[in-house]
């Protein structure tokens, strides 16, 4: 692994040159699951969504939650991969082509529970049970059948032309469970130690593809099943072992789909970055990892960016949605063009029963 950093010309504007790929941006266009996708494969909206929001200072543009399979996704208009690469291979292309690094996130969501709508889910002790149920009764076949798809699902998506590989173990999805010490009370090796099947989906992408790749795990710092004082001291015990692992990045977001999806979509009332000085301390005790936070950045001015570590990196998500010009007009000091997100709940399709993600502020006719 090598990383470097370079200011362009403030704190605003950093190169990173990782495993020999340049990043242009510490700004990153969050992962999302958009719902433009049929049978696993993205349609023309999916293309032109991600198409739309390459380059413009966005340093990695992440396609979000590819599943590993048709039998792990969270719903019927979630991606997958097939045997068919071309449009894959082509958005990557567009991606590329457009100034950003082309990214992709992928996913399992392997449960016996129907996913959830609302924002908040007051049952969490039913889901706690149900999921610690799901997890006992799987065969070590049918977790190293999971591990198996997701480093295949790692070399299809590096055939296709992404370079920047994250693997979603965040929001209540498979892996995020298998880390939870309250969720994954197995007795065998997978339980004993809950790092384990992260552990060997790592080992097993760095044996199938070229040194090049950049490896990027995401996690929630905050699951939400316990106190915040609780848990974050099994997240720190847990990061501290994730870093000796073979990645170069490590993204924080927060929540469980499935329990509290304010913690995955912070209310505006919360703050500004509120989710920032969490992340800060490991930017600085593990310089040799770039860290990424997401939640609640709506304008890059009050980040005070000169004031953190050049390591630490973020991603937008309603912002770029809004607007995917959001970056480059911060950037250009334009901020009173700026579309800005109206909070309308539009983004999170799936929680209001539509068929894939929308904007009131963005004008889709534009295309």
């Amino acid at each position: 692994m090598k990383i470097s950093m370079r200011n362009v010309n403030n704190a605003k504007q950093i190169n990173y040159s990782v495993n020999g790929i340049e990043i242009p941006s510490r700004f990153f266009f969050a992962p999302i699951n958009t719902g433009f996708s049929k049978e696993g494969q993205p349609q023309k909206e999916f293309l032109e969504f991600y198409q739309e929001r390459s380059g413009k200072g966005i340093g990695i543009n992440y396609v979000g939650n590819v599943s590993i399979g048709p039998r792990y996704v969270t719903n019927n208009k979630t991606a997958y991969f097939t045997d068919q690469l071309e449009e894959w291979a082509d958005l990557s292309h567009k991606i590329s082509n457009g100034g950003s690094i082309p990214g992709i996130q992928i996913a399992c969501r392997n449960s016996t529970l129907t996913p959830i709508r609302k924002m908040i889910n007051n049952k969490k002790d039913d889901y706690i049970e149900a999921v610690q149920k799901d997890i006992k009764k799987l065969s070590l076949d049918e977790i190293y059948h999971i591990i198996d798809k997701f480093i295949n699902s790692a070399k299809k998506a590096y055939t296709a032309g992404f370079k920047v590989l994250q693997i979603h173990a965040a929001h209540g999805y498979f892996l995020s469970q298998m880390l939870n010490e309250k969720l994954n009370v197995r007795e065998d090796e997978f339980g004993k130690d809950r790092l384990k099947v992260l552990t060997e989906i790592i080992n097993g992408i760095r044996k199938e593809l070229p040194s090049d790749v950049i490896l990027d795990i995401r996690i929630s710092l905050l699951d939400g099943l316990v106190s915040e004082y609780e848990e974050l001291k099994y997240k720190d015990n847990l990061i501290k072992k994730l870093v000796e692992q073979d990645i170069e990045m490590i993204s924080f977001s927060n929540g469980i789909y499935d329990i509290n999806k304010q913690l995955i979509y912070p209310l505006k009332q919360w703050g500004h970055g509120v989710f920032i000085e969490k992340a800060l301390p490991y930017a600085e005790e593990f310089p040799h990892i770039l860290w990424n936070v997401a939640g609640n950045i709506w304008d890059l001015d009050e980040l005070n960016l000169e004031s953190l570590p050049n390591n630490l990196t973020f991603s937008l998500g309603r912002a770029l949605i809004a607007d995917p010009y959001f970056v480059k007009k911060s950037l250009d000091n334009n901020k009173q063009s700026i579309f800005q997100c109206e909070r309308k709940g539009q983004c999170h399709y799936y929680t209001l029963g539509k068929e894939n993600v929308g904007c009131p502020v963005y004008d889709y006719t534009r295309r």
